[in-house]
């Protein structure tokens, strides 16, 4: 009788050997396959929801203006000159070589000049007025007529930020930029509703860990991840409309971009980065078109934030709403057309007035740290 042949018996180390093997080459093509097919999606959703607005506004080649940064979601896309008689949102100069809206300058200061960087939004930036009508840059033709000092006021806007990227950007920005005085103002963006995710749970969507931000550098791994997220959301056009009218009435199924408490965090943390570098602080106040005519607005609680934030850290308050509203039939009447918070140069220039008045207060405390310091601004502008 034929004797029957033995089966191999293959270890199980080498079976897993094996097994491991064919799923390592199958992840590896499967990985080269996706960078092929698939645009990078770790982390410009943002990215792509701001672009979504922009382009459902109807600013044709305003989408232009804005690049992807990792940080920030979003940035200024440095040498932006927007001629299009068709845009109505922004004009001329856009941003220069360096990325900011503000002409071309040196990073290294001037000797002898006080250098002043706002930091904050789209009214920051300017939005419905040409770059020399924002007011950063009437704040630079105010102080700079007095005479009794040089100053530079760089303009570092940038539209839709929250004070999450304005947080990310001050980081970035203010060693490069070396200021002697910092204006920042946010609070219209950050109540603003977007969806289900806050801009902190979009940056870090699962915590802090370091290994996640490896693993999420895979372009499978990000394509198992935009698809494992629930799949109740509307078409872009319909987002993009849903998002922009909630910015007048608040959609309570969404959360904020940055929830109060963030935003105090945030705020706190930029006080923190400028108080280590003993660099005075403003903080802005701004207004929207119903808060100017003395009514009701869906921002007052974050502007409150901020009145608190100013008095327990002793920093510096533009107060812009108090300004607009004692000249209430001029400030309601800058507002652009069908629009709530950006202004014309009548509604800057009364920003500057109130951002000159805290400019004056940084000065002097200057002053008071440094013997060689300037003097004081002592004149009120008209």
């Amino acid at each position: 009788m034929a004797e029957t042949p033995q089966r191999r018996v293959i270890p199980i180390r080498r079976k897993l050997a094996y097994a491991s093997f064919t799923l390592c080459a199958f992840m590896l093509v499967a990985e080269l396959t996706t960078r092929v097919l698939v645009e990078d999606l770790s982390g410009d959703s943002r990215f792509r929801q701001i672009n979504e607005i922009v382009l459902f506004l109807g600013t044709n080649r305003s989408d232009l203006m804005l690049e992807y940064d990792s940080e920030r979601f979003w940035k200024l896309r440095p040498g932006v000159q927007i001629d299009d008689p068709e845009n109505s949102v922004w004009q001329g100069l856009v941003s220069n070589s360096l990325g900011y809206r503000s002409p071309e300058f040196d990073l290294q200061k001037p000797p002898g000049t006080i250098r002043i960087v706002c930091f904050g939004d789209s009214s920051t930036f300017g939005i419905g007025a040409r770059m020399e009508d924002s007011w950063p840059a009437l704040l630079d033709d105010f102080l700079n007529a007095r005479g009794e000092q040089k100053f530079q006021v760089i303009n570092a806007g940038v539209p839709g930020y929250t004070s999450h990227q304005g947080l990310q950007h001050m980081r970035q920005e203010v060693d490069r930029l070396q200021p002697d005085i910092v204006f920042a103002s946010y609070a219209n963006n950050d109540f603003w509703r977007w969806g289900d995710r806050t801009d902190q749970q979009h940056a870090r969507r699962f915590g802090n860990s370091s290994l996640h931000s490896r693993l999420m550098q895979s372009r499978l791994l990000q394509v198992v991840d935009h698809f494992a997220r629930p799949r109740a959301e509307p078409t872009a056009s319909e987002w993009a409309q849903s998002t922009t009218f909630n910015y007048v009435t608040p959609n309570d199924g969404w959360v904020p971009r940055v929830p109060l408490e963030h935003f105090e965090a945030n705020i706190g943390e930029m006080c923190d980065v400028c108080e280590s570098r003993r660099i005075p602080m403003t903080l802005v106040l701004w207004p929207d078109q119903p808060q100017a005519a003395g009514q009701w607005s869906p921002r007052i609680e974050y502007q409150d934030s901020l009145k608190k934030i100013a008095a327990t850290r002793g920093v510096e308050l533009a107060d812009v709403v108090s300004i607009f509203q004692r000249n209430r039939e001029l400030a309601v009447q800058s507002y652009v057309p069908n629009d709530i918070v950006h202004v014309d140069r009548n509604g800057n220039r009364l920003a500057a007035i109130a951002a000159s008045h805290a400019a004056g207060k940084c000065v002097e405390r200057l002053r008071q740290n440094s013997p060689q310091a300037p003097p004081a601004i002592l004149a009120e502008v008209d």
